[in-house]
């Protein structure tokens, strides 16, 4: 069998002008606008070994805005191929259907599943918009355990519904870099963001969310990492927003992006802080009282996605409430940032979204102005006279949480001033996960560098400055994380770490 890689396929109303096309070849298709690519799918993805929709603009000539769809309610990544066919087409529109191929599993045994992605082109605002219909039949009873992709998020109170997740959208841009990017980083298959993750133009442009939430109304919700992981009513249970309400991503360029359901329940949502992808969910109600959903159950869920003028955001929703951080979780999330290229430890992570932080296991505190140098805090750590081990950890390292890359066999600099009671029981850890290919299916083996205060190399007062050079990286390392600990008598500080790539 011929094929021609880049044929046009124009579907079932060939010969309509259509500023739309289909562009289909083996394991990949496009849509494109005007010649532009503004939608792709991947078969059995090389890294991510699914099936991919993403790489999708709202506007032409935009950026792209989702860097990957979940297009699949019940397979998620178990989905592995599908078909995907163009139906309809106009002069300012694009209908595709997607079906599943290839189900790790053998699970369209218990539901069937078809999506249907429409692309609309709106000349009066310059912009494309989707909408996104998952038609679905239950085949079987489903109580769970089945295999089905079903969402492990508790619910929030005395809510108890059937949950299907509809769709799980990775904004581009949703997240910035944590710490200043100083050096391109492309070509490498992960992590996988948007166009210009992992370069020196990376720049966060999503910066908040706001819905209108069942219990408490509209809320702006901030995108912090830190924040966002331990606000319990906003992001560790679903979030249940009333039924048809929007959703409106708020970008630093005052726009928005704007998500409509399209149906009479619930919807749900969850921030993944890892880069920020949306968890949409409808809470639909239980087929029965231990039976989320019965055989020959139909559910039809669509939603539409659209970017949004400033003035297009309503006045309720501009001015809506920040959600709010509750008493007991201010303590899990004001903690100090790591920086580069020198950690004060005077930032806190809940004026830093991007930002991961230090987490202290032991006996301690953190101090925002305990450190060597004036305006400069420090990690302490108290054990008092019956002595202890304790552990300050930053376990966010690497390029696997939007820092900068670390290239085969590299070495490193770490520098930090501490002081302590007992000076010989101070260790400054830093560790590298190496892998033999990708990090997603291949085994992790540490790279382990220790120094104690046998690496001193200068002292100032109570102060002594620890420095070393660590052992070199694996040929593919992606994470790893620094440990100031403390197992003596009495108190032990760090302060000015410095981390630098040789």
């Amino acid at each position: 069998m011929e094929y021609d890689l880049f044929a046009e396929n124009a579907g079932q109303d060939e010969g309509i002008a259509s500023a739309f096309a289909f562009i289909s070849r083996p394991g990949y298709a496009e849509v494109r606008f005007e010649g532009e690519k503004i939608l792709s799918f991947v078969q059995e993805h090389l890294i991510l070994r699914q099936f991919v929709m993403g790489e999708a603009r709202l506007r032409p000539g935009g950026a792209m805005e989702i860097v990957c769809f979940m297009p699949s309610c019940f397979f998620g990544p178990k989905l592995l191929r599908a078909a995907v066919k163009q139906t309809n087409i106009g002069e300012a529109f694009i209908e595709l259907t997607i079906t599943p191929e290839k189900v790790d599993g053998d699970l369209r045994e218990f539901v069937e599943e078809k999506r249907v992605v429409l692309i609309e082109y709106l000349p009066a605002s310059t912009r494309f918009r989707y909408t996104i219909t998952a038609n679905l039949q239950i085949k079987q009873d489903v109580r769970g355990g089945e295999g089905l992709y079903i969402t492990g998020m508790p619910q929030w109170g005395d809510d108890d519904y059937a949950v299907v997740e509809f769709d799980d959208p990775l904004l581009s841009g949703g997240v910035g870099p944590q710490v200043p990017m100083t050096q391109d980083w492309t070509g490498l298959p992960e992590p996988i963001l948007g166009e210009h993750n992992f370069t020196t133009l990376w720049e966060k442009r999503f910066l908040a969310v706001t819905l209108d939430t069942k219990e408490r109304g509209l809320r702006r919700l901030t995108f912090n990492r830190v924040v966002n992981g331990v606000q319990r009513f906003f992001n560790r249970y679903i979030l249940v927003t009333k039924p048809g309400t929007p959703y409106f991503y708020h970008k630093t360029d005052g726009t928005a992006l704007k998500m409509t359901p399209q149906f009479g329940f619930p919807c749900g949502h969850h921030i993944c802080e890892w880069g920020f992808d949306m968890h949409f969910y409808a809470m639909l109600p239980k087929a029965g009282a231990d039976l989320p959903f019965k055989k020959g159950q139909r559910v039809v869920l669509g939603y539409t996605l659209e970017d949004v003028e400033e003035s297009e955001i309503p006045a309720a929703y501009a001015n809506a409430t920040e959600a709010e951080i509750e008493a007991d979780e201010r303590p899990l999330c004001d903690l100090p940032i790591y920086e580069e290229p020198a950690c004060g430890f005077t930032a806190s992570a809940m004026d830093h979204p991007d930002a991961y932080c230090w987490r202290l296991t032991g006996q301690g505190a953190w101090n925002r102005t305990g450190g060597k140098e004036p305006k400069t805090g420090a990690l302490e750590i108290h054990h008092g006279a019956e002595g202890g081990e304790s552990t300050w950890l930053f376990n966010y390292f690497g390029p696997s949480y939007a820092a900068n890359p670390i290239p085969p066999f590299s070495r490193h600099r770490l520098a930090a001033w501490v002081k302590a009671d007992e000076l010989d029981k101070v260790t400054l850890t830093f560790t590298l996960d190496a892998h033999q290919g990708p990090a997603m299916y291949s085994p992790r083996v540490p790279v382990v560098s220790i120094a104690t205060a046998e690496q001193i190399v200068t002292r100032d007062g109570a102060w002594a400055l620890i420095e070393f050079e660590s052992q070199p990286s694996g040929t593919y390392t992606l994470a790893g994380r620094i440990a100031f600990t403390y197992t003596g008598k009495g108190s032990a500080s760090m302060s000015g770490l410095e981390v630098e790539r040789l």
